[in-house]
């Protein structure tokens, strides 16, 4: 199978990659051919030997149309959503299918995922989301893609193994402990920084273009001694790092989780952090950009690529 379709981000279903073989009831039917053939030959009945090939037919003619109703279809892996630990994964398939008829009932899912059916339009890309479990944080790979189909009559199965080449990301799952001791961003010795724009004064300063006309000094300048602005500021608390080093706990896993939780939380509080493991450093800054930068490197710590 690895032979007729090697790993690839996107497939043509053809004679190469599709199997064909009687379902259940294709078996049920054999079965009921052959007791009217034996009772058709044993009793000289032309009109039951007659049934008995013409049930022959029909089992002939849908290993056709079942082959027909999945040919020319393109599967392409479109990605997957990260999610965390122990939460179902949602990946993204497109299917086209070039057959002037379009493919009906069509089923797909992943080794060990939930089964999703689709039917196509001729020429008519649709987006597929399959669920898939993932019981560890890491790198995920789908695996191979089950594309199957009964169509039309339920007697014959058309089926194909996909190796789609996709990766994607499994957050660790959050789990409360003990909040860090967050390192200082600088080095002051009461843990403050001052930021401008805030309501305590300064100072001042020379006067620069642009500058807003409320904040001149008026008083400086009537005593002829130049054009001055008054500048504010106040006192913010230093940026908190998440630290690998500053964690409570020693287990690796419970680490990972416990940060993955405050960062959760101060993204939440749209708090300023950063982030330091071994090895790896993601610098202070908000937003949800941030947040997946951060919760990438956790769920990527010494994690293994797969192959």
């Amino acid at each position: 199978m690895d032979q007729r379709a090697p790993r690839a981000a996107s497939f043509r279903l053809n004679r190469k990659n599709l199997y064909t073989f009687p379902h259940l009831t294709g078996f049920a039917c054999l079965g009921l051919m052959a007791i009217l053939w034996l009772l058709g030959t044993n009793y000289q009945n032309n009109l039951i030997l007659a049934l008995a090939y013409s049930v022959m037919s029909i089992l002939v003619v849908a290993i056709l149309h079942a082959y027909l109703n999945l040919a020319a279809m393109d599967v392409r892996w479109l990605g997957v959503q990260p999610t965390f630990a122990g939460q179902p994964v949602e990946a993204s398939v497109e299917l086209c299918s070039a057959n002037k008829q379009g493919c009906e009932s069509v089923e797909l899912r992943f080794a060990g995922g939930e089964l999703r059916q689709a039917s196509l339009d001729s020429g008519a890309p649709q987006s597929v989301t399959l669920v898939c479990p993932a019981a560890t944080r890491g790198y995920w790979r789908p695996g191979r893609l089950l594309v199957q189909s009964c169509f039309p009559l339920g007697i014959i199965r058309c089926w194909t193994w996909l190796n789609l080449d996709g990766v994607g990301v499994v957050y660790p799952a959050p789990r409360v402990v003990p909040e860090p001791l967050g390192a200082q961003a600088d080095n002051l010795a009461d843990g403050l920084r001052v930021e401008t724009g805030g309501e305590d004064f300064a100072g001042l300063r020379v006067y620069r273009p642009g500058d807003p006309m409320r904040h001149m000094a008026w008083k400086i300048f009537a005593q002829d001694k130049g054009l001055y602005c008054k500048e504010y500021s106040q006192p913010q608390g230093a940026d908190t790092w998440l630290d690998w080093q500053s964690m409570a706990v020693q287990d690796t896993e419970l680490r990972l989780s416990g940060l993955c939780y405050w960062a959760l939380a101060y993204h939440a509080q749209q708090r300023p952090f950063g982030l330091r493991l071994p090895g790896t450093e993601v610098p202070i800054d908000t937003g949800d950009t941030h947040l997946h930068q951060c919760l990438t490197a956790l769920a990527l710590f010494q994690a293994v690529k797969p192959a």
